[in-house]
């Protein structure tokens, strides 16, 4: 076990160093497919880089019954990256039971917000439509984001059947989860546009952009039948600092939500989940357990 692990943290290192330094979409990479998995690429929709519009599913060669889903959400600012980043956690997944998943999505800089929201929910419908044919049970599947890919994984588990930012592909089905995990997620969008650290997801403060932040803010929809939640987060992080898990939590408290789970990670930065893989992992591992 410790080859593939060591080979999945250099694997990720490299992906989020090459993000931290270019803008938009990697070169595509050939992949190291761990043994006893199968890995597919799909297109679950059309886009000007076809790269854009797939996802990849690792499945374990043998498969008895219908399995729990994990869908893994690449981060990168929202315009950078690729879903190679998180083939070796979806592989992972597949080595433990699962069907693992990762999907790419539009960058910011292949089209603007809120396309990368579309396109997650669009994925889950496909992943949906599909789960018969990957021996997926479509109603035990779990989001697994970082950073970015965090708060699109939040965003969807708490609005699923909002028609705000719905496609028309695979109408027939939503985009509901069971259940979620957040690792350095954004999840007041306000605040992080009002903070030092500004993201560039709106260029002027007129009131329209503005409110839009608000909507697209997963603490805007924190709500008390919402689906198990675990967030895990550095108190240390500078990059998307500590209020966005302290407000999360707050407004779960006010709210009444029984379901949240949040790990605070002492003195660690916005990439504590890679650097403390395997302790990070376990506790995961079990709320994926617990809630699929």
């Amino acid at each position: 076990m410790k080859k593939p692990t060591l080979l999945c943290l250099l694997t990720l290192l490299v992906s989020f160093c090459y993000a931290q330094n270019r803008e938009g979409r990697p070169p595509q990479k050939e992949l190291k497919i761990l043994p006893g998995i199968e890995y597919t690429v799909k297109k679950y929709r059309e886009a000007p880089d076809p790269r854009a519009g797939q996802l990849g599913i690792a499945q374990p060669k043998s498969i008895k019954g219908d399995l729990p889903i994990v869908i893994c959400i690449h981060g990168g600012g929202w315009s950078k990256g690729d879903k190679d980043q998180m083939a070796w956690m979806a592989m992972r997944y597949a080595k433990r039971g699962y069907i693992g998943v990762t999907l790419s999505y539009r960058l910011t800089g292949e089209a603007p917000m809120p396309a990368c929201i579309q396109d997650v929910r669009e994925a889950i419908r496909y992943i949906k439509e599909i789960a018969s044919s990957i021996q997926g049970d479509p109603d035990r599947i779990a989001l697994l984001g970082y950073s970015a890919g965090a708060h699109l994984a939040l965003l969807t588990a708490l609005t699923p059947t909002d028609t705000t930012f719905k496609t028309e592909a695979n109408a027939q089905h939503n985009a509901s989860v069971a259940c979620a995990v957040a690792i350095a997620a954004p999840t007041d969008l306000m605040m992080m546009h009002n903070s030092k650290n500004r993201f560039k997801l709106i260029d002027k403060d007129v009131s329209e952009k503005v409110a839009f932040l608000s909507k697209i803010s997963p603490v805007s929809h924190v709500h008390k039948e919402q689906v198990p939640i675990f967030m895990l987060h550095g108190d240390a992080d500078t990059l998307v600092p500590a209020f966005n898990y302290e407000n999360f939590e707050r407004q779960c408290a006010q709210m009444g939500v029984k379901n949240f789970k949040l790990h605070i990670d002492p003195g660690g930065g916005h990439m504590f989940f890679f650097k403390k893989g395997r302790e990070m992992q376990s506790k995961v591992d079990r709320f994926l357990s617990d809630n699929l």
